[in-house]
């Protein structure tokens, strides 16, 4: 057997990327331990490989392999038949190609991963404007309704103003009997301690009627609904504790105003 036409067929690129069979691999090691010149471009080729993989931490594609290896045959075929290659020279076209073909694929792959990272985030800001415009869209429906029941000739309103326990406080209850609606308007009620809430009365026949518990906060604006309480004479806001209760803390009343 002829050493360097062995080594130059390419079969020890093969043999060290583990690409033959087990009857392959055990020829070419005893191929190794007789002639000192293929155990010598096996180490080679191997330490080639081993720099490759700390200049790049990572291995190339299969497909990149395939590729060169068919090049080497060819190329090796070609050399034994003009007899103008040495295995050296063989060699040193194929570790050519192969940086040629990796620095391709890592070339490709950053790119996709550029194009995926930037499609990614026109996205993610797709999804923050669709957000947004359906946000404004809710306002805009919210504030519409507000404006049509403002409008609208049943709709009343009645002030209340401060008592003495908050002179400058103002809210506001407007109210529609045709369509059994109420919405208040906090106005400059002040902002209740965190375990405290005010809570709306209607003053009936002279007692007091819950329409429920409210928010006041430095975030609050526009009309709140509250619940509609027919035949009121009155309305008035307490505070009470987060809740609300039973009967009006009268002492804790903030702002009272007669129909």
């Amino acid at each position: 057997m002829d050493p360097k036409t062995y080594i130059a067929s390419g079969i020890l690129e093969q043999y060290v990327l583990g690409k033959l069979s087990s009857e392959q691999m055990e020829e070419v090691e005893q191929n190794a331990t007789q002639y000192p010149e293929i155990k010598e471009e096996i180490e080679a080729i191997e330490l080639a490989l081993e720099e490759y993989a700390l200049l790049h931490g990572q291995t190339p594609p299969p497909g990149v392999l395939s590729t060169i290896l068919q090049t080497v045959d060819e190329r090796g075929a070609q050399a034994q038949l003009k007899g103008k290659s040495s295995s050296r020279t063989l060699l040193v076209i194929t570790w050519v190609l192969f940086f040629a073909a990796a620095l391709g694929w890592l070339y490709a792959y950053q790119q996709n991963r550029t194009w995926e990272d930037k499609v990614a985030a026109l996205s993610t800001e797709l999804n923050t404007i669709e957000t947004a415009c359906d946000n404004i869209q809710e306002e805009r429906d919210r504030l519409q309704q507000e404006l049509e029941f403002l409008r609208n000739p049943d709709t009343r309103n009645t002030r209340m103003n401060g008592t003495d326990l908050s002179p400058e406080a103002i809210a506001s209850v407007f109210y529609n009997p045709a369509s059994e609606a109420s919405l208040l308007d906090v106005g400059s009620l002040p902002v209740p301690p965190s375990d405290q809430q005010y809570q709306l009365w209607a003053i009936v026949d002279g007692a007091p009627v819950s329409m429920g518990v409210f928010e006041v906060n430095t975030d609050t604006s526009g009309l709140q609904p509250v619940a509609y309480v027919e035949n009121a004479q009155a309305y008035a806001v307490t505070l009470e504790p987060r809740g609300g209760s039973e009967t009006p803390t009268l002492e804790q009343m903030y702002v009272i105003g007669e129909i």
